[in-house]
């Protein structure tokens, strides 16, 4: 049974940012709507420095370094938004926090947003931003991927695209709630959880999928947009979280599935009962062991 944190979380994200997501709304009256949820975090997570060097060419990006504890360890992150949207102080403080448990440096990635910027480019940033890691002389073996919803898809896209271009792999990939199918199939947990998701609704999957890739429908099933239709062979470990509840379910299991068969090591932690993004909330129980759980394999693949 869920603690009376995480059942007030899900009915205040029932109540407010699904019904948001369910409104014929513009694209910017939905990021005018969502930066009032950005007041809540802090801009500078305490005890953290957040630095802008190395710039990327086409989108911001930022360390997130915590104070007087020097670590080679890097995760690379891309944050969440259904690709149209960004929340960037909740996503620094979950970066910040996440680096705490894991001892490594944060490398936060704006990677640019539909409608105005569809695919590819939002993966180009992020591929060109490991890349960048690469050449400052940055180990593959010290770097993690990181990334959640939308952010969770570009991380696998990105491993299959690193993979396909004969980059070195970084150590492991942490994907939270990846939405790794944009075909939005109308079976399985798209309709088992379409009442029982407090965030996400199938209405948003529908316009954002169109988005994303420019109206080019042909461009769903691509691997490096659907990552559930890749191949997963030679990728590094993965680690996937997601939420009984989530319409998002699928795509976790499927990757994990695809993974595994393809002689990945991948584990898809399955968490009862937690909201879409809980690992973004500090104030549930369940966000702080997430991260942990995180933090563990980290640790595991870049020792």
């Amino acid at each position: 049974m869920a603690n009376w944190q995480t059942t007030t979380a899900n009915l205040f994200a029932r109540l407010t940012v699904k019904q948001l997501f369910r409104r014929e709304l513009s694209v910017e009256n939905m990021r005018a709507q969502v930066a009032a949820i950005e007041r809540v975090f802090p801009r500078h997570p305490p005890g953290f420095e957040i630095t802008h060097d190395h710039p990327l060419p086409h989108c911001d990006a930022e360390w997130i370094s915590k104070k007087d504890s020097p670590t080679d360890r890097v995760l690379l992150h891309f944050p969440g938004g259904a690709y149209v949207i960004r929340l960037p102080n909740q996503e620094r403080a979950m970066l910040a926090r996440l680096c705490h448990f894991a001892n490594a440096r944060g490398r936060l990635v704006c990677y640019r947003l539909a409608p105005e910027n569809p695919y590819p480019a939002g993966l180009e940033d992020c591929v060109g931003a490991y890349r960048q890691l690469l050449d400052l002389g940055i180990a593959p073996d010290r770097i993690v991927l990181t990334g959640i919803s939308a952010g969770g898809a570009l991380v696998l896209a990105t491993l299959l695209a690193l993979r396909d271009g004969g980059v070195p792999l970084p150590a492991g990939a942490i994907a939270m709630s990846p939405v790794a199918d944009l075909t939005d199939s109308a079976e399985g947990s798209r309709t088992a959880n379409a009442t029982r998701d407090s965030v996400l609704s199938r209405e948003l999957g529908e316009s954002i999928r169109e988005l994303y890739v420019g109206g080019n429908a042909a461009r769903l099933r691509h691997p490096y947009v659907s990552p559930v239709f890749g191949k997963f062979d030679g990728l590094p470990p993965l680690l996937l979280q997601v939420g009984s509840d989530e319409l998002l379910l699928d795509d976790s299991q499927r990757c994990g599935e695809r993974a595994r068969a393809a002689g990945v090591a991948a584990d898809v932690e399955i968490w009862d009962d937690v909201p879409h993004g809980w690992q973004c909330m500090p104030f549930l129980k369940e966000s702080d062991r997430a991260l942990e759980h995180c933090a563990d394999f980290i640790r595991v693949c870049s020792p």
